[in-house]
């Protein structure tokens, strides 16, 4: 299942909650002279208020870091086809009022609660969600349900009016977006240059990153390892896009691909919808295959076979249904490099000081778009996983550039690309309780901050 970046920033949340009231909680026990907790759960004879709710947390908390490791992630989509992640207006015939909905694959973490009442969204397992998939701008849509208890029927109606791209404010992937892969080129390009110059103090910098950092890659981590583990039991079944070997009795061997198509057969591919295919896809290494086909060429139908005996499924270019990743392979190719920065990367220390470095977390109040935003951020030297723009300040970016070395209530200004006027903004800000640590709920609501500070 995917994941889309408002899920993740709601379950990393509310993980962040779920951890601060877990320690409170033991704490509570440990003045009780209770302090022999056992890992997940408390198991007391007694079954107090405090152990229950305990007990609840350790469950959720559970559930919360599952869903981060066992779902894919996917970023909004800009797309002209309504698809996981995209949002758009639909007009309804009935009522005539027009409606602004987001298409997720499910709803974990998606509660009027967390992420906002004016948010709307909508299931791929929902009618409407069934409906609308796959639909572009100006398409109807219809879909019928019965009321239960009745037998008669409802048919809802409607078009799709538009399909919204994304705004300057939404919740996105640091790395998802084009800017961020062309810096993360230029990072890898200043990496191999420096291992050619034997620029140690170079190198050092460039291979700093945050502790959450590194929590975040070991995320990834287990959800790709997590990923290739499910596919596994397809490693040796033939599929849509695997390439089978075949080897004649003269010892040659013969490739072909697994394709889906509306024509016949051809000499190097095996059309899936064909009946030769569903008896081919039962076999297994070792087997032996002969079937006959037919193909066209030069306008002409001519007949051939498939024959040999089965020596090698490759998988390598299939691609899993519902997955982000284009192939099994590249599911390989980022395991690999995020196995590559876990054991290459150097953990920088959160600063102390009321200065702005890499590790350092502050509050800032930007203005822009007219409108102002809190947020509690991390200062990076740039993004290496799922970094959301939300939580995380790239200091190579224009905003973090700005407010590195500044100290506590100081103000900023930087430019920023708006892409609701597509052009290049003006936007101003203050930054306030560098590395305080304040829990997070105080440290984003400056005027509860201020309050705190004042005593």
């Amino acid at each position: 299942m995917l994941l889309i970046p408002e899920q993740v920033k709601t379950l990393r949340d509310e993980i962040n909650r779920l951890e601060d009231k877990k320690i409170e909680i033991e704490n509570y026990f440990k003045e009780c002279e209770k302090s022999t907790l056992d890992s997940g759960f408390v198991k007391y004879s007694d079954t107090t208020l405090e152990v229950n709710e305990y007990n609840a947390v350790c469950k959720k908390l559970d559930s919360y870091k599952r869903a981060l490791v066992e779902n894919e992630f996917t970023d909004l989509k800009e797309s002209t086809t309504i698809d996981c992640g995209s949002s758009f207006i639909i007009l309804y015939d009935d009522t005539k009022e027009e409606e602004t909905y987001t298409l997720v694959q499910n709803m974990i973490g998606l509660t009027r609660n967390n992420v906002g009442k004016d948010k709307n969204y909508i299931s791929f397992d929902t009618y409407l969600g069934k409906a609308i998939i796959g639909k572009t701008k100006d398409d109807f849509f219809s879909y019928t349900f019965s009321l239960k208890g009745r037998r008669d029927s409802i048919t809802i109606t409607g078009k799709i009016i538009d399909i919204l791209k994304k705004s300057d404010d939404n919740v996105h992937f640091i790395m998802s977006k084009s800017k961020s892969l062309i810096i993360a080129k230029k990072s890898e390009r200043n990496l191999s240059l420096a291992h050619k110059e034997d620029n140690d103090k170079e190198l050092l910098k460039l291979k700093e990153i945050t502790l959450s950092q590194f929590e975040l890659l070991k995320e990834e981590q287990a959800r790709l390892s997590y990923i290739l583990g499910k596919l596994k039991k397809y490693e040796n079944k033939i599929m849509l896009d695997s390439v089978i070997s075949l080897e004649k009795s003269d010892g040659t061997i013969k490739k072909y691909r697994i394709v889906d198509k509306d024509v016949i057969d051809v000499k190097e591919e095996i059309n899936i919808n064909s009946v030769i295919a569903s008896r081919i896809i039962a076999k297994n290494i070792g087997d032996s295959i002969k079937e006959k086909y037919t193909y066209k060429e030069d306008g002409k139908i001519k007949g051939a076979t498939y024959s040999g005996r089965l020596v090698k499924i490759d998988n390598s270019k299939v691609k899993e249904e519902g997955t982000v990743y284009s192939s099994i392979w590249s599911i390989y190719s980022r395991l690999g490099i995020v196995n590559k920065l876990l054991r290459e990367s150097k953990i920088v220390e959160t600063p102390c000081e009321d200065v702005i470095g890499i590790g350092s977390k502050v509050s800032i109040i930007t203005y822009e778009n007219a409108s102002v935003q809190n947020r509690r951020v991390e200062i990076i030297n740039q993004a290496v996983s799922t970094e959301l723009n939300t939580d995380y300040v790239e200091v190579i970016s224009p905003l973090g550039q700005e407010i590195i070395g500044l100290r506590n209530n100081q103000t900023f200004e930087y430019n920023y690309f708006s892409k609701l006027e597509n052009k290049v903004l003006h936007g101003t800000g203050i930054v306030y309780d560098i590395n305080n640590n304040m829990q997070e709920y105080l440290a984003k609501d400056p005027l509860t901050y201020q309050k705190k500070k004042r005593g």
